[in-house]
């Protein structure tokens, strides 16, 4: 509820220090819908569960481990299922054309997304971002050597960092009217505690 206030009050810009403020409140904004895995297994008596919509993507040490096991799950186990896994077992393909096919038809819904939803007037930026995702995670399984665990988690999230204007700043460049109509659960609660919202907006 914090980072979104602040999100909303601050000037819209596609800047490095409000795409961080955006990256930080995706990723842990969907703890709330976690919410619902633990409701599910004390209804059934923990037989059934739902799939987490985040799995941690902060401690991400590479590209693949974010896309792949970390970040929105739900559409990466939707990709591997219908794109990934039937591309991988065709004759003469291999998990790095499957990876890239699953990229491919990723970046084409963005940019429904970035089109229908936002009014981009050009699909080519958010569906580079999701053909530079897919790049960076073949030249990971053919690099030669893994680094160092906190190393892995810098250079990951600095290439995220890096990249994310292409589609992130869709986002980060929406007026105010974007986060009037997707407030987050519990947001207009008057007796949900608030903490104060800095007094300015990064740059």
């Amino acid at each position: 509820h914090w980072i979104f206030q602040w999100l909303r009050i601050c000037e819209p810009n596609d800047s490095y220090g409000r795409l961080a403020m955006f990256y930080i409140y995706i990723c842990t904004g969907t703890f709330l819908n976690d919410i619902q895995i633990v409701l599910v297994r004390l209804v059934t008596l923990n037989k059934y569960s739902l799939v987490e919509f985040n799995n941690y993507p902060f401690l991400s040490k590479s590209i693949r481990e974010f896309w792949g096991r970390r970040y929105n799950r739900l559409v990466g186990i939707l990709l591997k299922e219908a794109i990934f896994d039937p591309i991988r077992r065709l004759p003469y393909s291999s998990a790095t054309v499957g990876a890239l096919a699953s990229f491919i038809m990723s970046g084409i819904l963005h940019v429904h997304v970035a089109v229908a939803g936002f009014g981009a007037s050009s699909p080519l930026s958010p569906f580079l971002f999701f053909i530079l995702q897919g790049i960076a995670c073949c030249i990971e399984v053919m690099c030669p050597f893994t680094p160092p665990k906190l190393l892995g988690i810098l250079l990951t999230h600095g290439f995220l960092l890096i990249t994310a204007p292409l589609y992130v700043g869709l986002f980060t460049r929406a007026g105010p009217e974007f986060y009037e109509f997707n407030k987050p659960l519990l947001f207009d609660a008057t007796w949900f505690p608030k903490l104060p919202v800095p007094n300015f907006c990064p740059k």
